[in-house]
This record gives C-alpha cells, structure tokens and sequence, in this order.
C-alpha cells in the first residue's frame, strides 16, 4: 500500500500537494466524534429510542435469516429442476439405447435362418463382397458393444441422479418448513413494531414525546454532517472523480418508486421539517428495494442513528452529501468508494416508520436542498 502511495505521489502532482496521514487521521478523529453524537443522541432519545432499537435489532435479525434461509431454498429448488432435466434426459437417452440395440438384436434373428460366406457365392453374390460383409458385421458387433456400454453407465448415472434427487426434495421440503416458521417470526417482529407506532399515534404524551424527539434527532444528523469535513480518501479515484454538480438535474432517484413525503413538508404541526423527502419503493420484485448511489462517492457514514434506523451518508465531493435513512440493510462501509448505479442499500422500514421507506436528504455545503432540483 505504501510502495503505491510512493508511486503515486510521484506521478501525480495533484497528490504531492495533499496530505494523506492528515486525512487518515481526520477520518480517524471524525468516526470518533460521529460516534459520540450517536450515543448522545440515543440518551436524549431515553427509553422510546431504546424500545424502537430494541424492537428493529430483532425484526432485523428475523428479516436476515429470512433472507438467508429463501437464499438456501432457491439453491435447493434450482438443483431439484436441474435434477429432474437430467433425469429426463438420461431416461430418453437410456430409452434409444434399448429400443436401437432391440431393432438389431431383431435384424440379426431375422438374419439367422441365412448363412453368409460361401451360400452367398453360391447364390451369385460377388466374392469381393464377402470381406466387406465381415467387415460390417464386426462393425456392428463393436457398436453393439459400445451401445450396450453406453446403457449400462446411463443407468448407473440416473440412479445417482435419482439419489441426488431424492436428497435436494428432502432438504427443500426441510427449507420450506423453516422459511414458513421464519415469516411468522418475521411478521410477529413487525406486528410489535407496528404496535408501539399505533401507540405513539394514540397516547398523546407519548406522541409530544416522539415528536421532540425528532426534533432531537434532526439536530443530531445536523451535528453529524456538518461534523464531516471533505477529506476524501483513496485518492486514486479522485483524478477522474467528475463533479457531480455539472450533473444536477439530471441525476438518477436513489430508489424506484413515489416521493410520499415531500421536502419541507411536517409530519405532525410540533415536528421540525422534513429536510428530505420518503419515497415509497415499487412493487418491482427484484430492484424494487434497492437503493443505488447517484454519482460517483466515498461512504461516511454506516451505522444506526436514531429515529432515521439504519442510515448511510455518502459524500460525493464538492460539497454535496447525501443521506439514505430508514434502510433493513446497508451493502457499504465507511470508507467505501461507491459508483453511479451501485447497490448500497435496501429500503426498509427501521427508524419512525411502520412501512417500508427511503428518506433521501441531500446537502450542498452544509445546507438541505430539495432533491427534485437535482433529479431528474
């Protein structure tokens, strides 16, 4: 890494002029401090950010070996369709093979009431025939031989297929049985949740409670991004890094699907503004719940924050942020360097939220703006 380093500083006049140990320890100090806006940010938020992360940490783990388990089921089903192909296959194979080696064994009963050779001769064939004669018989007899080969290895492979078979059926009835057994785990963590989201809604003081509590947490992500200063690490990706204003408008939405909150907008008349908006996924089976990054950028932040859930801020350089909150999975570290159209997460439903939502803030230098101004 270092040998690298050395290279590059010397090919590269861009990289003399900066320093790359203050950077490392820059990012060093600010993980340190982001850190401690996240801790001071879950004792302001006392026993409700307790239960809210208590409740998300479990339905997220429930989600996961979900997640897991339909993996592992989908290998099984796809290895049982593969099986019976094969299967089918082998038994058409093996079946050609009987009914080609039947019709000669017929051919040549029929042939038996005839002797080849001299009666051939005598009967006005022509002896220059005979040894062709031979020659064919002897060839059929080897392909005899290579059929009858090739039907008994046909067998031996459908019986290990069958086998096979047998085992990837009892492991995917075995799979199924576990992933029906997950769902309801899954959807008993959700209910939970659900739950205590009816109950802030009912209970007034609790729903004063919530409500300053976002207020709260909006501070905090002030705090933590105005905490973290362009210090771009990497910096082989930074000689082509284009920048991502010449690019507004024009951008791609993080997430497909329907801005449901809009920026500025309030939840509730005590709640801060939303400095972002919620955008509900699409019903795309697939790609409906990924969150892909707009442009070119280091990840800064990864972690749990609050009432925001699982949260991601990626930097794109020359001062634009953006965050990515409320996800069930994050596919990136600090430190990450992401591409336009890259996966970096999964929309989810952890933080303030019962359904499944994106909250996309993006800051330029410090300031909320409004994504539709940079999307297209």
């Amino acid at each position: 890494m270092y040998v690298l380093l050395g290279v590059l500083l010397s090919s590269n006049p861009a990289w003399a002029k900066r320093d790359i140990q203050a950077e490392i320890d820059t990012v060093r100090l600010e993980r340190v401090r982001l850190a401690e806006v996240r801790k001071s940010l879950e004792i302001q938020l006392g026993s409700l950010g307790k239960d809210l992360r208590k409740l998300d940490v479990a339905l997220l783990a429930a989600r996961k070996t979900l997640v897991l388990t339909t993996k592992q089921w989908q290998v099984a089903d796809h290895k049982v369709q593969k099986l019976v192909k094969k299967r089918k296959k082998l038994k058409k194979q093996i079946q050609q093979l009987q009914q080609r080696m039947q019709s000669e064994a017929d051919a040549a009963w029929r042939r038996a009431n005839r002797q080849p050779g001299w009666l051939d001769i005598l009967a006005g064939v022509k002896v220059t025939e005979v040894p062709h004669r031979k020659f064919m018989a002897r060839h059929m007899l080897e392909r005899q031989q290579e059929d009858h080969e090739q039907w008994q290895a046909a067998l031996l492979e459908l019986e290990t297929v069958e086998q096979a078979l047998l085992f990837e059926r009892q492991r995917l009835s075995q799979l199924r049985d576990e992933k029906k057994v997950l769902q309801a785990k899954a959807a008993k963590r959700l209910q939970a949740k659900q739950k205590m989201a009816r109950k802030l809604r009912q209970d007034v003081k609790l729903k004063k409670k919530r409500d300053k509590a976002l207020v709260k947490q909006e501070k905090a992500l002030f705090n933590l991004l105005n905490g973290l200063q362009e210090a771009l690490l990497s910096s082989d990706k930074i000689a082509k890094h284009v920048s991502i204003r010449k690019h507004k408008g024009r951008l791609s939405w993080p997430l497909k699907g329907k801005v449901v909150a809009s920026f500025g907008s309030r939840p509730s008349p005590q709640a801060a503004k939303v400095m972002g908006v919620q955008i509900a996924p699409s019903s795309a089976k697939k790609t409906g719940k990924q969150v892909k990054a707009m442009a070119d950028g280091q990840v800064r932040y990864a972690d749990w924050f609050g009432g925001f859930g699982l949260m991601m801020v990626v930097e794109y350089g020359h001062g634009i942020m953006a965050v990515y909150a409320h996800n069930d999975a994050l596919y990136k570290q600090v430190g990450d360097w992401v591409e336009v159209g890259d996966v970096v997460a999964e929309a989810g439903s952890t933080g303030w939220i019962e359904k499944t939502r994106l909250y996309f803030e993006l800051r330029d230098n410090g300031k909320a703006v409004n994504p539709a101004r940079w999307c297209r």
